[in-house]
């Protein structure tokens, strides 16, 4: 039974050592977008100049090797009140130091669903 635990556990540490850590700032492939991620938030802006585009509250859903998916929710004022969007927001490894960062749901200035991908890498 001993045995059966201590297996149990190597096991856990070794997936969370394989997880994806994303805290940090990451920059887009194109380099307009930078977009900085912490314990509970990601934070979107332009690149040049610093100006914040959205923010997000992630709560993680599914975690894999080289996977990690978030339900995050961004609130914005609509015709004074504050409003809530919902969106799905996953992070896939790619290569060393290299990720994909794809988002799924209602675009908050459009009236139609959306998708977009983008290509970041962890800057200093």
């Amino acid at each position: 039974m001993r045995k059966l635990f201590f297996l149990s556990m190597m096991m856990c540490c070794f997936f969370e050592a394989h997880a994806i850590d994303l805290n940090g700032k990451y920059l887009s492939q194109s380099g307009e977008l930078l977009f900085r991620f912490t314990s509970d938030s990601l934070y979107i802006s332009i690149a040049q100049s610093q100006r914040s585009i959205s923010t997000f509250k992630l709560i993680k859903n599914k975690e894999s090797d080289n996977s990690t998916t978030f339900d995050a929710f961004e609130s914005y004022l609509e015709n004074g009140r504050v409003t809530y969007r919902q969106v799905l927001i996953r992070v896939t490894k790619e290569k060393s130091k290299k990720y994909l960062l794809e988002y799924f749901g209602k675009d908050k200035d459009k009236e139609y669903n959306t998708s977009e991908r983008y290509h970041i890498k962890p800057i200093d």
